[in-house]
């Protein structure tokens, strides 16, 4: 940017192209260095000034710095939003296990509030709130859709109190709303129960309006002491069921029942509830496409019951979709579903004792084939039904490592393999392992082995090495 233009001057211009492009590097090649030039350039962000005449050099310098510049701010702002995506992932995990705890009675004073502490919260007061659900099963069959409208349902509650209440927490456990509420004093607590019942019984109505969605609820005392807030819980769920008992369906009552016999390895009561379950998904099943969606969705639902006993299950989804889609009658049906469940007996059966090896070694194959990929501890969460904070355990217990960092050791141990090919780009390379940014990968590089991946590459790949 010149200083002396037609039109408007050099300093109005970058006002304007400032506001336009915030991060926008500009730089000042003029014969005027007055001060006040300077001076104005300088609160305006100018990064840097050439005084004409200049020599090539002096623009290479510039041009070079700028570039700079810019790369510095890009890692830095993707480096920022790596550890805001990671701060999130944390807090999620470690939001839940902070409620399940405290609602168990898990927790102890001094680590609650250090938890409080870390997001900013003092803990004066809280109480609990205890939401049961239940839904029309004919106008609700599915299972998974319920707890649809369980997450719809907390959602509509929280948006209403959020006018209201600075700091609440939430979890939703089987078939239950469980809500924390914070407040300041014992008296802003109690005047917030009758809007909170107020609230509750607005969007009660016009979920069993809308969708034959039913809850029931309960409020527990205010508490001033972390470790004693399951008490407000537990006083909060049994009020709830005072006022109107909800009991499981005959339906999920006979699939809990087939579950625990698989638990149990309970021969006798396994077969007696295959029976009713199979029963209960063949009755109103006018087609065989309604028979094969309600087969599916209830083993599904036997799998999340049993996921807490299962760590290696040879069952995999797809393929168990595939299976239920070839079934062309309710025989075949009721015997699919017979060794399905079998299958799950014998792995509860057979499972070693040490558990977590054998969740490591599936996760380590997941990693070796996926880590292309995005992949986050949510992921594998999915894959293998258990909680990101215990599959973080493992990683440390077996490894001595975290998930992170043995991510990025497969993903370093392919880029060094991928080197050898003197076609592919350092750009490329890095798209091969997963990282979009090249530079991002380079300074993960330099993280484990000490030098760049093109100092690595000219030392063992093109002098000779290994």
């Amino acid at each position: 940017m010149d200083i002396q233009m037609p039109g408007i001057n050099g300093i109005e211009a970058t006002k304007v192209i400032k506001k336009i492009l915030p991060e926008s590097k500009i730089i000042f090649l003029t014969a005027y260095n007055q001060f006040d030039y300077a001076h104005e350039a300088i609160k305006l962000g100018v990064l840097d000034f050439i005084l004409k005449p200049a020599t090539d050099e002096r623009f290479i310098e510039v041009i070079k710095k700028t570039i700079e510049a810019l790369k510095s701010e890009k890692e830095q702002k993707l480096f920022k939003e790596e550890m805001a995506s990671k701060l999130g992932q944390i807090s999620k995990y470690l939001e839940h296990e902070f409620l399940t705890s405290l609602i168990n009675g898990d927790i102890e004073e001094a680590q609650g509030k250090e938890y409080l502490d870390f997001n900013g919260i003092n803990f004066c007061w809280g109480m609990g709130v205890v939401i049961g659900t239940k839904a029309d099963i004919s106008a609700v069959p599915s299972m998974l859709r319920l707890q649809m409208l369980r997450k719809r349902f907390i959602e509509k509650i929280e948006s209403r109190l959020n006018m209201m209440v600075v700091h609440k927490y939430s979890i939703i456990l089987k078939d239950y709303i469980y809500l924390l509420v914070l407040g300041e004093s014992q008296n802003e607590l109690l005047q917030l129960q009758q809007k909170i019942r107020e609230i509750i019984n607005e969007v009660s109505c016009a979920f069993a309006e809308d969708y034959q969605f039913y809850a029931d609820f309960g409020i527990g005392d205010a508490c001033n002491k972390l470790d004693c807030l399951w008490k407000s819980f537990w006083t909060a769920k049994g009020n709830c069921n005072k006022r109107q008992p909800i009991k499981d369906s005959i339906s999920e009552q006979n699939l809990k029942a087939l579950v625990k016999s698989l638990n149990d390895q309970d021969e006798i009561n396994f077969s007696r509830y295959i029976e009713a379950v199979f029963e209960d998904i063949s009755l109103g099943s006018e087609t065989i496409e309604h028979l094969r969606i309600k087969l599916y969705e209830q083993f599904i639902l036997i799998r999340d019951w049993i996921s807490d006993k299962i760590f290696d299950s040879k069952i995999q989804t797809f393929e168990l979709f595939n299976q239920v889609m070839k079934i062309n009658n309710q025989n075949e049906a009721k015997h699919l579903l017979r060794d399905f469940c079998h299958q799950y007996m014998n792995e509860i059966s057979n499972q070693k004792t040490d558990k977590s090896s054998i969740v490591l070694d599936q996760l380590i194959v997941y990693i070796n084939m996926h880590y292309k990929e995005n992949l986050t501890l949510d992921q594998l969460s999915a894959v293998c039904y258990l909680s990101p904070s215990y599959i973080s355990k493992v990683f440390k217990k077996h490894l001595n490592t975290n998930f992170i960092d043995y991510l990025s050791s497969v993903r370093i141990k392919v880029a060094k393999r991928l080197m050898k090919n003197p076609a592919l780009s350092m750009k490329e390379i890095s798209a091969e392992i997963g990282y979009i940014d090249a530079n991002y990968f380079t300074r993960v590089f330099k993280k484990y082995e000490g030098v760049t991946p093109s100092e690595y590459r000219n030392k063992f790949y093109v002098y000779g090495g290994k």
